[in-house]
């Protein structure tokens, strides 16, 4: 532990001085969530399918050498939980969907190549995802499977990307990346057993560094 705090105080004061090259991101994303769950004598519980989703923020990336970027920032970060609901009586299925929307703290970390072309650079980023959940709500009313959700979430993040300077002090950049949730997002449900989901997302990342 004593060795851990003094090389965190000094990440964090490289970072201080490190000059940030700041970005504004878009994107479309796929939002889908696994479901796992221990059947019970009346139902059974699967996911039900993928939606489209648009997510925005802001990014910053700090340079740590020509080739090492840290990068974190905030992004708006809209998500899908649906579920599929199956008695085994053998009634017909029920599906019920919330939103659940989040503001994502990533804590990543970007590996350049060299140029690929003039002012085209290839770049890998892995790391994890923080996410604060800002808002949920069920599609319809009547919807009364999940009771709450978790305040926190966490993922994993991996993905490719290129990036193109386009002028002395702007950067065009574009990728595709896969998170994938880390934690139950359910708190509690008015399923008999427990009921785990976790949030997956594919993304499209488009954005501009300045």
């Amino acid at each position: 532990m004593k060795k851990v705090i003094p090389v965190f105080l000094m990440s964090i004061t490289f970072l201080g001085y490190a000059q940030p090259k700041l970005g504004l991101v878009v994107g479309p994303s796929i939002s889908m969530n696994r479901v796992t769950y221990i059947d019970d004598n009346n139902f059974d519980y699967k996911n039900d399918g993928a939606a489209f989703k648009f997510r925005f923020g802001l990014e910053a990336d700090f340079m740590l050498s020509e080739t090492y970027a840290f990068s974190t920032g905030l992004i708006f970060a809209p998500k899908r939980a649906g579920f599929s609901i199956s008695p085994l009586d053998g009634s017909a299925p029920s599906t019920e969907d919330y939103k659940v929307h989040y503001l994502q703290l990533p804590a990543t970390l970007k590996l350049f190549t060299s140029e690929i072309q003039p002012d085209l650079k290839l770049f890998f980023q892995l790391g994890f995802k923080g996410e604060i959940k800002l808002f949920d709500e069920p599609f319809k009313e009547d919807y009364e499977l999940i009771e709450e959700f978790h305040l926190f979430d966490c993922s994993f993040t991996g993905g490719v990307g290129v990036e193109y300077g386009a002028g002395v002090n702007t950067i065009l950049y574009g990728g595709i990346f896969y998170d994938r949730g880390l934690v139950n997002i359910i708190k509690s449900s008015n399923a008999e057993n427990e009921l785990t989901s976790k949030m997956h997302t594919l993304d499209l990342k488009l954005g501009l560094k300045f």
